[in-house]
């Protein structure tokens, strides 16, 4: 018999796409977005109250479910109103350490995305990209670009990206900061 974990809250968030762009809700336990977009045991996430709209026209809504699944594997990234919706540091982070705080520009096939990046050590984008067991990383402060769309433009305190989506990382040269 297979665990799953109790499921508690309700919490809002966007979620990106190649072609759409959706805003809803998801049932998390205390382990956050993060635990379930981790859960290997499931390879959707289910999305109540969702609206659709497509990424050229991201303020015309052209669909709406109370129920939605979306495959994990094809989320580009997943945009939280807050920082804590991620859920615990140990789960995000992997445990206690020093982090340093890199500013990097990443780009996908459609968004060109800027934000905080919390690292343990050196940047290293192989690490960065093939270490882990989450799909996802974590930025913070977030700006998201749709590239050839500028009507989807959004501003984010907390953004999961998945790893698999991204095709280049900058590391915007300012000064890190160390957090604990």
């Amino acid at each position: 018999m297979m665990f799953q974990p109790v499921l508690t809250r309700n919490i809002p968030a966007e979620f990106f796409t190649a072609n759409h762009y959706i805003f809803g809700q998801i049932k998390v336990s205390n382990t956050g977005v993060m635990g379930v977009l981790s859960d290997v045991n499931t390879s959707y996430l289910e999305v109540n109250d969702a609206s659709t709209a497509r990424i050229v026209k991201p303020d015309k809504i052209v669909d709406y479910a109370s129920v939605m699944w979306i495959v994990k594997s094809f989320l580009v990234a997943v945009s939280l109103s807050k920082p804590d919706y991620v859920g615990s540091a140990t789960l995000a982070r992997g445990g206690f350490t020093h982090y340093s705080q890199y500013p990097v520009r990443v780009t996908t096939p459609v968004y060109e995305i800027t934000g905080i990046l919390e690292w343990a050590g050196r940047l290293d984008f192989s690490v960065v990209i093939g270490e882990g067991t989450s799909a996802f990383l974590i930025l913070y402060d977030a700006m998201v670009n749709a590239t050839l769309f500028p009507a989807l433009h959004v501003e984010t305190p907390a953004l999961l990206l998945n790893r698999r989506s991204v095709d280049t990382m900058v590391h915007m040269k300012k000064v890190t900061q160390e957090t604990g």
